[in-house]
């Protein structure tokens, strides 16, 4: 068996056991997450962690409908069991893959900023998050710029590759297996675990 075989058995085995834990995806429906997401965000303005205002809040997190590509990967997946009015999406902020501050974002008290989308499949009870991508973006000339998780929805290419949940570290092209998080444990993380160091402390020799 040669070293690539052997990776890519690897693989298949830390996309299942990242999958394995059901309960990580599984939401009552896409209103009750969104409302814990809100909830979560509007503690974290008044707590002056997020510098974004309760009004900027109501104005970036949105539910509405999957965008035509994604409902596309869907339709094809699910074939006659597929229902466009099962699938719903939550978004905080604008898709931004250039990463441009005019985009509507939240904005950290430490010059961070992000966005997310999550995909949510109401088809069955509880519900299920089928993708989403958590993106957070470093203030300028910090290393690394950017780090990006993402869950591709089922039937999506990185499925082929055993790479469904992974993370990107600063680079569009370099994708490694992400440790198994849910939505919500990814927001507290951007709010509550990520530290910039102070530039105003000297460096260590």
């Amino acid at each position: 068996m040669s070293d690539k075989n052997s990776w890519e058995e690897m693989c298949a085995e830390i996309q299942e056991r990242s999958l394995s834990n059901t309960s990580l995806f599984e939401v009552k429906d896409t209103r009750a997450l969104w409302s814990e997401i809100f909830k979560c965000l509007i503690f974290a303005s008044d707590e002056k962690i997020l510098d974004t205002q309760r009004h900027e809040i109501y104005e970036l997190l949105k539910r509405g409908e999957p965008p035509k590509d994604i409902l596309e990967l869907l339709r094809i997946g699910e074939g006659s069991k597929f229902k466009q009015t099962n699938y719903h999406v939550i978004t905080g902020g604008k898709k931004n893959q250039k990463h441009r501050q005019e985009i509507p974002h939240f904005k950290l008290h430490n010059g961070c900023w992000f966005d997310f989308t999550i995909l949510i499949s109401e088809a069955s009870k509880p519900s299920q998050i089928l993708g989403f991508n958590f993106e957070i973006r470093f203030p300028e000339k910090f290393s690394p710029s950017f780090l990006r998780f993402d869950l591709n929805p089922p039937n999506h290419k990185n499925n082929v590759g055993n790479m469904r949940f992974h993370l990107h570290p600063s680079n569009e092209t370099i994708m490694l297996h992400s440790p198994p998080m849910s939505p919500l444990e990814i927001l507290h993380m951007f709010l509550y675990g990520i530290e910039i160091p102070d530039k105003s402390r000297a460096t260590r020799s």
